[in-house]
């Protein structure tokens, strides 16, 4: 009797324990794992306006400044320069002095869309342009026809560029696509931090490309490199241009022209040479160009999103000679940009 009556008292003690409405109570409730509740007490919370932030978009603009006999007119101030968008003076706000080693791509022209004495031109202007690399120099090369190919990631190694430019043997396409590559090129240059020039050495022309000149024109105005172009036949035309069809020539007439657009929108220069004796020269210019720059940037005062190009004009005030007035000094510098689309 006695065993049955603590029998009877266990069931109901473990009954009173076991309560399904606690059971289904639990199973509805979702177990929170430590990490989430971390997650959640880690994201701060915005507070009205406080939360939301503004981008504010410089506008960089690299600078040389040379006198009227060409010479790069180094040591000046933040105070010579003023810098103008639409006509209207915008305020500097931060302003660098640039003496430092160069961070170039060279890209080359390799197609049989042009006869072999362009691509001849092609390897004697890049050889040379190597033989002037410094030890402190960034290059990289890339070689298009079809499309473009990295043949060298940037490397201070001359050797490793010398191996590089090796690989042009025999074009393998009879297309030459400029447009394509120089919106490739742009586009990997812009996620680079750093200030980019781009030496182009081919013969403007463009055969197969997906984009055409107004939209590469476009993209080429929209970026921080600056763009050398190297023309190359030019011996070639001093010889036989004479002699070419009119469609042969306006071809020749309009890459000239959009090599020459490429350099005056970035702020580089376009070289035309007519024997590879001019080379040496070239890419000494180009070197100090790059070499001994200033840069500006600024917030611009119109901040309208309408995507219409923003024309860009620095103006240097320095006496450089110490007769007590301002000496004429020539600036080179970006013609401008696109602004934002809604």
């Amino acid at each position: 009797m006695k065993r049955l009556l603590v029998f009877a008292t266990l069931l109901v003690f473990a009954f009173l324990l076991w309560r399904p409405d606690r059971v289904s109570a639990q199973a509805q409730k979702p177990q929170e794992k430590p990490q989430d509740k971390k997650i959640e007490e880690e994201q701060p919370k915005p507070q009205g306006r406080t939360g939301i932030q503004i981008a504010v978009n410089q506008i960089r603009v690299d600078v040389t400044v040379q006198n009227s006999n060409g010479d790069l007119i180094q040591g000046l101030k933040k105070e010579n320069f003023k810098i103008y968008e639409d006509k209207v003076l915008q305020d500097v706000v931060n302003f660098t002095s640039i003496e430092a080693p160069m961070t170039v791509v060279l890209v080359t022209e390799y197609s049989n869309a042009v006869p072999w004495s362009f691509l001849y031109d092609v390897l004697m202007a890049s050889y040379t342009f190597v033989e002037q690399m410094r030890k402190d120099d960034w290059v990289a090369v890339m070689a298009y026809d079809m499309r473009p190919e990295i043949l060298v990631d940037f490397t201070q190694n001359k050797m490793e560029v010398y191996d590089a430019l090796r690989r042009l043997n025999f074009p393998a396409f009879s297309e030459s696509n400029m447009y394509d590559t120089v919106w490739d090129v742009l586009g990997r240059v812009d996620e680079l931090n750093t200030k980019v020039a781009v030496v182009l050495v081919a013969s403007g022309i463009d055969t197969f490309s997906k984009k055409n000149l107004g939209e590469t024109l476009k993209r080429v105005q929209n970026c921080n490199a600056v763009i050398y172009p190297i023309s190359t036949g030019g011996n070639f035309r001093a010889r036989y241009e004479g002699d070419l069809g009119s469609s042969a020539r306006l071809d020749l007439y309009q890459a000239d022209s959009t090599l020459k657009q490429f350099a005056k929108s970035t702020g580089g220069a376009a070289f035309f040479p007519r024997f590879e004796t001019e080379y040496p020269g070239i890419f000494q210019t180009i070197s100090a160009l790059l070499r001994h720059q200033y840069s500006l940037s600024y917030v611009p005062t119109n901040t309208k999103k309408d995507g219409k190009f923003r024309k860009i004009s620095v103006q240097v005030e320095a006496d450089i000679d110490g007769d007590g007035k301002p000496d004429k000094l020539k600036t080179n510098a970006r013609e401008g940009y696109i602004a934002p689309k809604e």
